[in-house]
Parts: C-alpha cells; structure tokens; sequence
C-alpha cells in the first residue's frame, strides 16, 4: 500500500473513531486553495467546530508523536484552512484544531486543541 493509500485509509479511521465519540461529520478531504483539511467535524459535547489532521503511519514507530508532524507552517495553514472553511460556510462558532495518530488499523492517540 502506498502512503497516499495509507494516509486515506488513515482518514476514514479517524472519522468512524469520531462517529464512535459522537461528534457530527461535516466533511473530509476538502482542499482550500492550495491547502487541506483531513476532517471537519463539530464536537457535541464541548459544542466545537473542530478540524482534524490525520497522521498516519503503517506500523508503530517510537520517535514520532503526531505534534512533530505538525510545523509552525502546517500550523498556520490549518488555522488558515479553518477560517476560509468558517467564512465559506458562514459559521461563526468556538472551534480548535485536533490531531489524531492512527498506527495500523486503529487510532492510537487524539490531541485536542493544537492552536
């Protein structure tokens, strides 16, 4: 499987974990510009708008932790991402961006609120 597959099948994980948490799924994979949001979803609980990287990686690995997949550029361009997606849609809502590790076939952490 090639990363590109990795890194979809990656996605559709952490989409069914956040189904399983009971979030609502907005949408997945939508390209803004030149940048990308991996999932959009709205956290009932906290009543957030949250926006998902997805790092995924085949095996486990020791050395990485899914913030270091996460550079200040990467950062900037999510919040980026988020406030063309927020105005596109017209929501004006709290939101935070997440990261999510999925290793192999499951997700192996969920960091909340990387802004």
């Amino acid at each position: 499987m090639n990363h590109i597959s990795i890194g979809r099948q990656g996605e559709r994980l952490g989409e069914a974990y956040l189904r399983e948490k009971n979030y609502t799924i907005y949408d997945r994979n939508i390209r803004l510009g030149r940048d990308e949001i991996d999932i959009i979803a709205y956290d009932k609980v906290q009543r957030t708008l949250v926006f998902v990287e997805v790092k995924t990686r085949a095996r486990y690995d020791a050395d990485f932790l899914p913030a270091l997949g996460l550079t200040p550029r990467k950062k900037r361009a999510l919040k980026r991402s988020a406030w063309k997606w927020m105005h596109k849609k017209g929501f004006d809502a709290p939101w935070r961006i997440d990261v999510m590790l999925v290793i192999g076939s499951k997700v192996f952490k969920h960091i909340r609120g990387m802004h």
